[in-house]
């Protein structure tokens, strides 16, 4: 007999019952450090993730090889992209039914991605669509407009970039006065628009 499939479930509300070959070894909440101890303490074959926020995608990519199945509400928006592009190995809305979701854990197991419809559209519509239109920027101003799609203030931005806050400062102005605006919250949502981080 096959040894089951082992889940961590992450920021799940309603963790998965046992299913046939599937076996939930742990549930914790999703903070991205409780994500990753029990990551390491239990070797999962699969972390079943419903992030609070796109903070909490950062743990797809330090799950090691283990697979990322993320659940999300049916109004995701941007978070869908962000799962995308973290490295989830499949993406789907948190209403799935018992038998599909055990189906999914499955597939993700096995190597291969699952996406519900409304992530297969948002993925088709970023790849058909035009692509946004950007302002000249700066090579540093690329990299800062990268780090404002991940809603960081300066201070986050200085030290992520290794940069004095009042560089960082300048350069923020610059990338909203290329904008023609002030609008932080939109100068991230133009940044995400283009793919970024």
């Amino acid at each position: 007999m096959t040894q089951p499939l082992k889940v961590v479930a992450a920021g799940v509300p309603a963790v998965p019952a046992p299913a046939d070959g599937i076996e939930v070894i742990g549930s914790v909440p999703p903070e991205p450090g409780a994500v990753l101890r029990a990551l390491s303490a239990a070797r999962p074959d699969v972390l079943l993730l419903r992030p609070a926020d796109r903070a909490g995608l950062s743990v797809i990519g330090r799950a090691g090889r283990t697979p990322v199945l993320v659940l999300t509400a049916p109004d995701a928006g941007e978070l869908v992209i962000a799962a995308m592009r973290a490295g989830a190995r499949g993406l789907l809305h948190d209403d799935i039914g018992p038998a599909d979701l055990a189906r999914a854990i499955r597939v993700v197991a096995g190597g291969a991605a699952v996406f519900g419809e409304d992530a297969a559209d948002r993925l088709y519509a970023r790849l058909t669509g035009p692509a946004p239109s950007l302002p000249g920027l700066t090579a540093r101003e690329r990299e800062v407009f990268g780090l404002l799609a991940e809603d960081l203030g300066n201070l986050a931005i200085a030290a992520r970039l290794n940069l004095a806050p009042k560089t960082v400062r300048n350069l923020v102005c610059a990338v909203l006065a290329k904008f023609g605006t002030a609008d932080r919250a939109f100068v991230g949502a133009r940044a995400r628009e283009a793919g970024l981080p």
